[in-house]
């Protein structure tokens, strides 16, 4: 009798597996997402590992469509169907993330790494028009590939700040989770294939989600909180304060004074304060017997 394991297709069990960790990958940022909403604001997070997810998703099914009609082979089709979504979702994340920011650094970050996906979206536009088919297919395939590659290092981008500020909020959680997993079962997906170029991108991940992950526990995580006297300004008058995780939306620091309000008259404005006029003829010795209000012989 034929056992059922002698039955099982593990390379559909692992296809399916490698599409299920694509799609925990894609809908990994949506805490992070839902708590830069909350508080308005970004905190000391990277766009770099979000718009990763976006390019990523755009280029991996872009180039599943064009493999399909230039080859007619249905199995490119399945890096549309688990690239798609992750286009959207990260289109939305790095929106949400433009709308949030408000630091001026990591403003001028994110628009660095849009240009560079400008730059690589020309590249391929620029080659279709100038190769072969068959030829532009490939750059095509070798941007995708070289885009995983950015996204795996994409992740210690907050690694600097952690150890700088021994804070750990920068680093999304959840994110290096999911990348964690997906990376090992796309090791194993490469390794059943012999196929070095998905092992490589995804060794490279691996690690870095082990680092991340690494200085996520070690060092405690408080978030830096900035809020903004207009939250439509993206850089407007920063007033910054620290706050910690159980308490990220209090709206005062415990203990600090009210401002003084300035007493009205009945006009409805602040009345002024007499004008201060210098003796003439007097030396200024540390402001006293210097200094006279106007109408008492001094000179204005």
């Amino acid at each position: 009798e034929t056992s059922w394991f002698a039955e099982v297709d593990y390379a559909a069990i692992v296809k399916a597996l490698c599409m299920l960790s694509n799609v925990m990958v894609q809908l990994s940022p949506l805490p992070d997402v839902w708590k830069w909403k909350g508080r308005q604001c970004t905190g000391e997070a990277d766009a770099a590992p979000y718009i990763c997810i976006a390019f990523c998703g755009w280029q991996w099914s872009y180039y599943g469509m064009f493999a399909f009609f230039t080859t007619g082979r249905e199995n490119f089709l399945v890096l549309v169907h688990s690239n798609f979504m992750g286009a959207l979702l990260g289109t939305y994340y790095t929106i949400t993330f433009y709308r949030f920011c408000r630091s001026e650094k990591t403003m001028r970050s994110l628009f660095t790494y849009a240009g560079v996906a400008f730059t690589l979206v020309m590249l391929q536009a620029s080659a279709l028009v100038m190769l072969q088919i068959e030829r532009s297919m490939l750059i095509t395939g070798c941007v995708g590939s070289f885009c995983s590659l950015l996204g795996a290092l994409s992740l210690l981008v907050c690694v600097p700040t952690a150890l700088q500020t021994r804070n750990s909020s920068a680093i999304p959680g959840w994110l290096m989770v999911s990348n964690f997993l997906s990376a090992c079962i796309w090791l194993a997906c490469g390794y059943m294939l012999r196929d070095p170029l998905v092992m490589g991108p995804n060794g490279v991940a691996l690690l870095s989600s082990i680092t991340c992950l690494a200085l996520k526990a070690y060092y405690p995580s408080t978030v830096q909180e900035v809020v903004s006297e207009d939250a439509t300004a993206p850089l407007g008058k920063l007033l910054f304060r620290k706050a910690s995780e159980a308490t990220p939306f209090a709206s005062k620091l415990a203990g600090a004074p009210e401002p003084l309000k300035p007493k009205t008259t009945a006009a409805g404005r602040a009345p002024l304060a007499p004008p201060v006029c210098k003796l003439a003829g007097a030396e200024d010795k540390g402001g006293q017997n210097g200094e006279a209000d106007c109408g008492t012989g001094g000179t204005c």
